[in-house]
């Protein structure tokens, strides 16, 4: 086969998603959002993707070669040291083929980690120079910037994006009889079985959703010690099953895209930040966002005394993102001066 043959352009769109080989649920929340947002400004372009969680070889880097645009679809992706993340595999000798990349809600992880030189270089090699990459929260925006990559927008989360924000700000002011919660092995804590004794009390009817498939082992040994608790399938499916339900529920739990995904469905959400991830978009955006190091009494009045959520979205920002497509392809580039 010729090989101008075997790589001319097509129109595709290469998106880097989080979903291939994830061990958490919450990528596919984050990329469902991602490709919903990619059909709506590429409607007729074929979606090809590409994993972050695993090393690339002959058949991603076509598909990069070969495509239109290249997207990376949002989750905490981004750090100082990219030579080692396990995030995002990759490597030096992707980068001929893996470049000009738009970030589509970009996360920062890592808060302290050094600088590495070599990393902000692959960063700006990989990151486009012409198109405007969204941030989900304005630490983000300025990590990159320090990196030189300065066309950035703070957009926040790409799962907020589409959240009907005026159905969530006329929700009651009174909690429902039912509510659904997540715990993380990662960031698992004494006091976890504390704040399952406080939802059981709360509520008539406590549901507990294993969000990433490390969890299932503790998710079952916490039901021991707490038999009210009934257990969901470890699939995004079960989970918005239950969401979609008729009957009234809320979300109380410490992980930020299960939280989402329930503000989505159109129902109360209370996140408890374990991470930045959390705090960070809700000082942009006003998520509905406690600290679990408030401790266990500022749960309880979060969840007895709820607030209206009045989510604000930096919709300037967002619509930026999205006209670049067709200013792309009328102009070769943007302006990000």
């Amino acid at each position: 086969m010729e090989i101008n043959k075997y790589l001319r352009p097509l129109n595709s769109v290469a998106i880097f998603d989080p979903a291939i080989a994830t061990r958490n649920a919450g990528d596919e929340i984050i990329s469902d959002a991602a490709r919903r947002q990619i059909r709506r400004v590429l409607p007729s372009a074929f979606q090809a993707t590409i994993p972050t969680h695993e090393r690339i070889f002959t058949r991603s880097y076509r598909f990069c070669t070969q495509a239109d645009s290249k997207i990376i679809a949002g989750s905490n992706i981004l750090t100082a040291n990219m030579l080692t993340d396990r995030q995002w595999r990759l490597r030096p000798w992707d980068l001929p083929f893996v470049k000009d990349l738009i970030g589509l809600g970009v996360g920062w992880r890592h808060y302290n980690q050094p600088r590495n030189k070599l990393s902000d270089v692959m960063m700006r090699r990989v990151l486009s120079k012409t198109g405007w990459h969204s941030a989900r929260d304005e630490h983000t925006r300025q990590e990159l910037i320090k990196r030189g990559v300065k066309n950035v927008l703070n957009t926040a989360c790409v799962t907020m994006w589409d959240l009907d924000l005026p159905k969530l700000q006329n929700l009651p002011l009174v909690k429902s009889k039912r509510a659904v919660t997540t715990v993380n092995i990662g960031r698992k804590s004494q006091d976890d079985s504390s704040f399952l004794e406080l939802l059981c009390g709360e509520y008539e009817e406590v549901f507990i959703w294993p969000q990433g498939i490390d969890d299932e082992p503790y998710v079952d040994l916490l039901m021991k010690k707490n038999p009210k608790l009934k257990r969901l399938g470890p699939t995004l499916a079960a989970y918005d099953e239950l969401l979609a339900s008729s009957d009234g529920i809320d979300f109380v739990g410490n992980r930020l895209h299960a939280g989402i995904r329930a503000l989505q469905h159109g129902r109360r959400a209370l996140i408890l930040s374990v991470d930045n991830r959390a705090s960070e978009i809700a000082r942009d955006t006003n998520l509905p966002v406690l600290s679990m190091s408030d401790g266990i009494e500022m749960v309880r009045k979060g969840i007895n005394q709820p607030r209206p959520i009045e989510i604000t979205l930096p919709v300037e920002a967002i619509e930026k993102w999205r006209a670049q497509f067709e200013r792309r392809v009328e102009a070769g580039g943007i302006d990000v001066t």
